[in-house]
């Protein structure tokens, strides 16, 4: 009797300590949801950026002990994740567990490493500009439901700003300046918000009132304070060459540094600025008349706008026509608007919203120029032209379809949570970049040869963002510097180009990642077709693209099993 009750014993312990053990997938899984619900918890405004909305009351806590309790946290999580085995897991676990990796090292980078808190004013003015205007553009609830957190989130205002002024150690001149243009547009959207509020919710209209005046005051304060706090060096935006490199190998798991990267963006530029002159010398000594056209003198701001949601649709009819990929019958709308008022001072051309990937109503905002509401006979025979010509199909390629929208929704429906967070930016550049040329080769534009000028234009530019990003971050350049070599190398009008250089000096490794991860995906393209031979399909290899996830690329050759 004792031997069978042993035996019963021996056999319940094992079966005890079976169930008390987590499989390493469902461990890496636990540990997922745990690193993600950290960052939304830290980072509440990208928690809006992704479509959760939990936390849509608050702003990140820069004070120091969260810092501290945060950085903390972060090397608790790396620590979980090295004890994980990846030769215990399934590839696209072990992909994840790579996903996770990076994600945390980022986190910590920014928190510790590069200290983003302690040099930038412009991460806390677009904190509290950007975390009340994704609450503002999403469609998840009602206004009235919206609003009570956008509210919440003006009341918060004072309180980061008054972060900044402790955390701020002599930031950059350029970063100042930046920050100056973001707070004027701040201001003017916190009171057009509150007009809007009173319009649609009035029992909210007092108390919004009140908390956009002491947002707006603390906006106004927090100026005064950065004219009066001492610069750094004009250089110190950058984050230098180690914290360059670690981007590389970290976020985009490349296996060269940033001295490699630029020999690759200065070869680049010599082959695409050569191709660029020589068809543009090309397409001028074999100009064709251009026939004239009968314009009508009858266009209208509604005209154009309907003309912009028309050109969407035909693009996405077009792939779906020619089997250029897939596109799930229920995909979310993209809508062409125009830019906010209180954004235009930021976009300047068009640009493109997305919803966030989890969010649950998918529908992305195309902005394009502002349409004036009459328009003078100049005006109406430029819109109609562009119509007649199609003007407006290169931007959708790009911004739409196949381009960012797509690859936005697309992302939400990955069931893998842990990829649907992932935003690399090789990925999502690179991807948009890539259709620009590959719609050209698929016989998008026609005849018509000016568009394969653009195509090139498009990549020239994007090298020359390459040798931008990496010598003004590696402390190679001046901002004069690269403001001077990109308008002479692009024969560019400078005031542009500073635009551009300064938003560059905000973003290490950005500029990089549309040209680089264009080429990422060629390689996989090709060695796809390579290993497929006869099988191979554009379309299949569209779709498996954009069904993976906004991973690295580079993640892709090991998942797809390819050498």
């Amino acid at each position: 009797m004792k031997k069978i009750i042993f035996v019963l014993l021996l056999i319940i312990l094992t079966y005890a300590s079976g169930f008390g053990q987590r499989s390493p997938q469902s461990t890496l899984m636990q540990l997922g949801f745990d690193i993600m619900e950290n960052l939304q918890k830290f980072y509440p405004v990208l928690a809006t950026s992704k479509g959760i909305h939990k936390y849509d009351f608050l702003f990140t806590d820069y004070s120091a002990k969260s810092i501290r309790t945060e950085i903390g946290l972060l090397k608790k999580f790396r620590s979980r994740l090295n004890q994980i085995k990846e030769a215990d897991l399934a590839i696209n676990d072990r992909i994840d567990l790579k996903l996770l990796r990076s994600n945390v090292e980022a986190a910590l980078q920014d928190l510790e490493r590069i200290k983003w808190h302690e040099k930038s004013p412009y991460l806390y003015v677009d904190n509290a500009v950007t975390g009340i205007y994704l609450i503002y553009i999403s469609q998840h609830a009602p206004l009235s439901e919206r609003a009570q957190n956008m509210i919440a989130r003006m009341k918060l205002v004072p309180d980061l700003l008054a972060q900044a002024k402790l955390n701020l150690k002599r930031p950059a001149p350029s970063n100042i300046q930046i920050s100056f243009d973001l707070i004027q547009t701040g201001i003017d959207f916190y009171r057009s918000l509150v007009t809007e509020i009173k319009d649609t919710t009035p029992e909210l209209s007092s108390e919004a009132d009140a908390a956009a005046r002491r947002a707006i005051g603390a906006m106004i304060d927090f100026q005064k304070f950065l004219k009066r706090l001492p610069a750094g060096p004009p250089e110190s935006f950058a984050i230098g060459k180690e914290e360059f490199d670690y981007k590389l190998k970290n976020e985009y798991f490349f296996d060269f540094d940033s001295d490699s990267l630029l020999k690759i963006g200065e070869s680049l530029f010599q082959q695409y600025d050569s191709l660029y002159r020589d068809y543009e010398l090309y397409l001028d000594s074999n100009r064709t008349p251009v026939d004239s056209i009968f314009v009508l003198d009858c266009v209208t701001k509604d005209d154009m706008l309907n003309y912009y949601n028309w050109e969407i649709e035909q693009t996405k009819l077009y792939l779906t026509e020619k089997e250029i990929l897939t596109i799930p019958p229920d995909i979310g709308s993209c809508t062409a608007i125009e830019t906010p008022v209180f954004l235009r001072n930021i976009i300047s051309s068009i640009a493109y919203q997305d919803p966030g990937p989890f969010n649950p109503v998918q529908t992305g905002l195309f902005y394009v120029r502002p349409i004036p509401d009459s328009l003078d006979e100049g005006q109406r025979a430029a819109y109609f032209k562009f119509i007649n010509r199609r003007g407006f199909k290169g931007s959708v390629v790009h911004e739409a379809y196949p381009g960012h929208h797509l690859q936005f929704m697309m992302s939400a429906l990955v069931p893998d949570d842990i990829r649907r967070w992932q935003a690399n930016n090789c990925y999502i550049e690179g991807w948009a970049l890539y259709c620009e040329e590959m719609m050209y080769n698929q016989g998008f534009y026609g005849n018509d040869q000016r568009r394969y000028l653009s195509v090139l234009g498009g990549i020239r530019f994007r090298a020359a963002r390459i040798i931008a990003d990496v010598k003004l971050h590696t402390r190679q350049w001046t901002i004069d510097q690269t403001v001077s070599w990109m308008a002479d190398a692009l024969d560019s009008d400078s005031e542009f180009v500073r635009v551009e250089v300064n938003r560059y000096t905000l973003s290490p490794t950005v500029q990089m990642s549309y040209l680089m991860g264009k080429l990422d995906i060629m390689k996989l393209r090709d060695a796809l077709r390579t290993a497929e031979g006869d099988a191979f399909s554009l379309r299949n290899f569209h779709d498996r693209y954009l069904s993976a996830g906004m991973v690295p690329p580079r993640l892709l050759w090991e998942e797809w099993n390819l050498k």
